[in-house]
């Protein structure tokens, strides 16, 4: 997990405040209880200040993605972990950010370049491990990746309203789930269950002891197509 947010909150709740346009560097750097070239130096600008943390969740997510050893689908679940475990430790700067980007058009815009760098992040893990051979398999990957982005979103907006509605042992459960479908895909070594033969069945016929051989089978005969053998 990411040590600490990149981004002061008395930065963020200054822009919610006073605006987003409306809001001077100056008057960022002050909350931030940093100087003016110093925020600069730090961020660049007020949108990259806004998104410093998301810069920083992403590399890591693409350091968890490079370094795995483990298969795709464990994978991909700890990656999902880094990003929502990043914002539900910081609760209160989740919220401002969120309430922030909800009143800013220019900013969700820059949120959904970001959740775009998330699934090429995931596409490019997928396409390293070699499961983006063929075109029908390069489709698969990219729906996966954007599956997998979508449950987490739906999953932190979830915890944005109510965090007693979801942690990170249900969005573990339903990515699980979401992945198994594609189990062939992301897992092709896996070795498959091998079928278990029909049990036999049984036909009983009655017949006295004395009969002749052409009865028998006969019998028989009757009996197998009333089963439909």
């Amino acid at each position: 997990m990411i040590a600490s947010s990149a981004v002061p909150p008395a930065a963020l709740d200054l822009l919610i405040t006073q605006g987003f346009d409306a809001t001077s560097v100056d008057e960022l750097a002050a909350a931030a209880g940093i100087s003016r070239s110093t925020f600069f130096r730090r961020f660049g600008s007020k949108e990259n200040m806004v998104f410093a943390d998301q810069e920083m969740i992403i590399a890591h997510v693409e350091t968890t993605l490079a370094a795995s050893s483990v298969d795709a689908i464990t994978t991909l679940i700890d990656a999902a972990h880094v990003v929502f475990d990043q914002y539900t430790v910081n609760p209160e700067g989740a919220a401002l950010r969120h309430k922030l980007l909800s009143s800013v058009p220019s900013l969700r815009e820059r949120e959904l370049v970001s959740t775009h760098r998330y699934e090429r992040a995931f596409y490019g893990f997928l396409k390293r491990r070699d499961l983006a051979k063929t075109a029908s398999e390069k489709s698969l990957c990219l729906g996966v990746s954007a599956g997998l982005v979508a449950i987490h979103n739906d999953h932190l907006r979830s915890w944005l309203k109510d965090a007693h509605s979801t942690d990170r042992t249900k969005l573990a459960n339903d990515v699980r789930q979401f992945l198994n479908r594609f189990a062939d895909l992301l897992d092709p070594d896996q070795k498959a269950t091998p079928a278990k033969p029909a049990a036999p069945s049984v036909v009983v016929s009655v017949l006295d002891a004395a009969a002749e051989e052409k009865d028998i089978l006969q019998a028989v005969s009757r009996a197998l197509k009333e089963h439909g053998k």
